[in-house]
């Protein structure tokens, strides 16, 4: 009975051992991947924004809804937000989803559109504090709209993601409409962060961002 017992005390502490030497060898293991991760491409790259356009199209969509005629309700702003398919990506495949508004606070969600990656432009990396708040941008500033409501002439708008004049750490986005295939420089200030410095009241004092 005796040695019984110590076989069986034996036996559990062997299964005790090779229990704490299988944690022991998992938490390594981890360690050791988080140490990959961290000398991972993506983690050690910079943010890169791409640039994107709103195609004519998209617009005609607005038009064709009733909302960039004269009157109440007209859409007056464009709300830009940041969107990823896929945040694993998100350093290289950043969009923007593009609400039509009365303003910058009443948008018509059923408008929502998706700006597609432009791949003629570079797009802009990003290093350090960077701050990705929704943005802005007056229809009126572009001339995009004749002011009966119906679609002025071009093919589609680039929006080129910048560092916001008024304060460096948002990131904005310079404006080029093209019209017959040819870049013309849009008017207005570009897009603003919104909040804080939603246009108006608090437009970039000056042209370009």
């Amino acid at each position: 009975m005796k040695k019984n017992r110590t076989g069986k005390a034996s036996l559990l502490l062997i299964l005790a051992t090779l229990l704490s030497l299988s944690l022991v060898f998992s938490i390594a293991s981890c360690g050791g991947g988080n140490h990959q991760d961290d000398d991972s491409p993506v983690s050690n790259k910079d943010l890169k924004i791409n640039c994107v356009v709103l195609s004519r199209a998209q617009v005609q969509s607005w038009v064709d809804s009733g909302w960039t005629r004269p009157g109440t309700g007209t859409i007056k702003e464009i709300l830009f937000q940041f969107y990823t398919a896929n945040a694993a990506s998100s350093s290289s495949n950043m969009q923007l989803i593009a609400y039509p508004g009365e303003t910058n606070t009443i948008v018509k969600i059923n408008g929502e559109q998706l700006l597609a990656i432009d791949t003629s432009c570079e797009g802009k990396a990003f290093t350090g504090k960077v701050i990705l708040a929704n943005n802005e941008v007056q229809i009126d500033s572009q001339k995009i709209l004749n002011p009966d409501g119906t679609l002025n002439d071009f093919d589609y708008i680039r929006f080129i993601p910048t560092q916001f004049s008024m304060n460096q750490e948002y990131v904005s986005f310079k404006i080029e409409k093209v019209v017959k295939g040819v870049t013309v420089a849009a008017s207005g200030n570009g897009t603003a962060p919104c909040p804080p410095y939603c246009c108006p009241p608090n437009c970039p004092p000056t042209e370009g961002n």
